[in-house]
């Protein structure tokens, strides 16, 4: 009967809420590890989505780099190409002018601008510009008295760009 008397009783209710706060304290420690844890997870996470989102953007911008340089590439080489074209064109004599076989080179020289257009392409240097050293290169300088000097006064050969590249700079006579 001993142990049924209120002072051994309370004893006992001492002795387990001892053992309680014991275990509560333990439980507490551990879920504060395991959600100490949990946000570590959640931090490497959000890390790793972004390192995916910056690799993904990075490969992207590389990919449409490097399709530039590809059709710069190929862009360089056909240019020669319609320089000659333009060169026939220019000399047809006017009375060939209307003959079928003249108007299809037309339609060729034509088609093949609207081609290089749709890429992207575009013919650069126009008597009128300022000169860009990065965009023309000067052949000659030539006085001209109704130009102010480092103005474009003649293209001697067309240049392109793709984007903001550069496939051939322009030929200019610059006035002095």
């Amino acid at each position: 009967m001993a142990q049924n008397d209120p002072q051994s009783r309370a004893s006992e209710s001492l002795q387990e809420d001892g053992q309680d706060g014991r275990e509560t304290q333990t439980l507490t420690k551990l879920l504060e590890e395991e959600e100490r844890k949990a946000e570590e997870y959640l931090d490497l996470l959000r890390r790793t989505q972004a390192d995916f989102m910056n690799y993904k953007r990075r490969t992207a911008q590389e990919q449409a780099q490097e399709r530039i340089v590809a059709q710069s590439d190929l862009i360089e080489q056909l240019l020669p190409l319609l320089d000659d074209l333009g060169r026939a064109l220019v000399s047809i004599p006017p009375e060939l002018a209307n003959h079928p076989w003249v108007q299809g080179i037309l339609l060729i020289a034509r088609r093949l601008i609207g081609t290089l257009e749709q890429l992207g392409v575009r013919q650069i240097g126009q008597p009128g510009e300022r000169f860009d050293p990065h965009w023309h290169e000067a052949v000659m300088t030539v006085p001209h008295p109704d130009t102010s000097a480092g103005v474009v006064v003649n293209v001697i050969r067309p240049g392109y760009i793709i984007g903001e590249r550069i496939i051939r700079p322009a030929q200019v006579v610059v006035a002095s």
